[in-house]
């Protein structure tokens, strides 16, 4: 009996311990997927902020600013307004920023924001095993972004972006098809 209880037990513990789980997609998700990336006419709208932590950016942030469900480490962005969109060659993003500046701000009238627009440098866009990896550099008038993305067929993403001027910050949230509302 103890041995039939240690097989069971045993048994539970690989199926419970199996941590990859394998996602399919059936071949028209992977085409549909494949279709709205390779049109170069999407938006990708973050759900969180993944700020980089730092003990000045926690102190600040222990004070009470952050909405229920944030953390430090993984800030809520449900109602905050912020894209990131692809339109042919050119790219758009407009992202409110939690972290620390490295360099002084251009002052009076700027708001905190990422905000960039226009033809990127070094771009590139490949099929990976996973989805889709996009990186690039561009420039807005005081600072130059890296931007490193990657895109799903679940239609999820993650984009992380290195700045001239501040801490390192990740979004991570949906991509859409992008069509521009007159």
């Amino acid at each position: 009996m103890k041995k039939r209880l240690l097989q069971i037990g045993m048994l539970i513990l690989l199926v419970g311990c199996s941590s990859t789980k394998n996602t399919k997609y059936t071949l028209e998700e992977k085409q549909e997927f494949d279709e709205l990336i390779n049109s170069k006419s999407f938006e990708f709208v973050a759900n969180w902020a993944r700020p980089l932590t730092t003990a000045a950016h926690n102190s600040v942030i222990s004070s009470g600013l952050l909405l229920p469900g944030s953390t430090p480490n993984n800030i809520d962005l449900t109602g905050n307004a912020n894209y990131f969109r692809m339109v042919g060659d050119s790219v758009y993003a407009y992202f409110p920023y939690y972290g620390e500046r490295q360099m002084g701000a251009v002052y009076p009238g700027t708001d905190n924001a990422i905000h960039f627009e226009g033809i990127p440098k070094n771009f590139s866009l490949k099929k990976s095993e996973k989805g889709y990896k996009c990186f690039f550099t561009i420039n807005d008038k005081t600072e130059t972004y890296q931007i490193n993305a990657e895109w799903y067929p679940s239609k999820t993403g993650n984009i992380n972006i290195n700045s001239s001027q501040r801490f390192p910050i990740a979004y991570s949230g949906r991509v859409e098809e992008y069509s521009k509302e007159e």
